[in-house]
């Protein structure tokens, strides 16, 4: 008959809760570092599919914010924002402004949305801004109730960045109404724009130009009645960052399209 020692039997009891011991810190650091890497990704990511009753991303902060606005409430998968008179683009900053602040030198974000507008002049799209300079880029589409219907702007502070406006077009949509997808891209002093319609099936290039904007910057989404009088509502469908994707996708929201306008207005 086989037997053992007290001593054998103590170092084999030990060796055996050691090696449970050394098992549950090796899952404990690999799921801390999976949740770290997954917090350092939506902390470093723009993004944000305004999909769900809140804000996905904890970065948003507000300039000007607007008295109603909501994500998901007025239209579900949407930011909406309802706009004030008086709150303009152009020889100072006016509008509902929704950014993060960054010091990155590069990006590339996008954001597609719907505008529906009853004044002679409201702005909104996606902006870039050196509060420290007063300055900005922006891709700005400008809704007008008189001549053209609307344009799209690429700009600085009471100035353009070189390229022409796109005037509008049948694909826009119809008067007082437009589905529009906006995309802004930064290397270094150098930005790239683009636009898209329901009808473009890729990129339309609006041009690129070269700016100085000094850190920290403030990259985002705006609106805002331009005029002292009249109304804009933009519902804003996600905005993406094509570098670093928010690690939140969408939860099944197809993409709008001018039938769904049609529905909704």
């Amino acid at each position: 008959m086989k037997t053992f020692s007290l001593k054998a039997i103590v170092q084999n009891q030990l060796l055996n809760n050691w090696k449970l011991v050394l098992s549950c810190i090796i899952v404990c650091v690999f799921t801390s570092l999976s949740i770290s890497v997954l917090d350092v990704n939506a902390a470093d990511s723009f993004g944000d599919p305004f999909d769900g009753a809140k804000l996905k991303n904890n970065n948003w902060k507000w300039t000007n914010e607007p008295p109603k606005w909501d994500v998901g409430k007025t239209r579900e998968g949407f930011l909406y924002i309802d706009s004030e008179p008086d709150r303009n683009l152009w020889a100072g900053d006016a509008s509902h402004f929704l950014y993060q602040e960054t010091d990155t030198d590069m990006f590339d974000v996008e954001t597609q949305f719907l505008a529906k507008w009853d004044t002679n002049s409201a702005v909104n799209g996606l902006l870039v801004k050196s509060p420290g300079d007063n300055n900005w880029v922006a891709i700005k589409f400008w809704s007008r109730d008189a001549g053209p219907k609307g344009q799209i702007q690429y700009q600085t502070r009471e100035a353009g960045m070189g390229p022409p406006d796109v005037q509008w077009k049948d694909e826009f949509g119809d008067f007082g109404e437009a589905l529009l997808a906006l995309r802004l891209k930064k290397d270094g002093d150098t930005y790239t724009a683009w636009h898209k319609t329901e009808t473009d099936k890729d990129w339309v290039d609006i041009g690129q130009g070269n700016f100085k904007l000094n850190p920290p910057l403030q990259l985002g989404i705006y609106a805002g009645v331009a005029a002292g009088a009249g109304s804009l509502e933009v519902e804003y469908e996600y905005f993406n960052d094509n570098m670093n994707p928010f690690p939140v996708e969408p939860g099944g929201k197809a993409t709008t399209t001018w039938g769904d306008v049609k529905k909704q207005f």
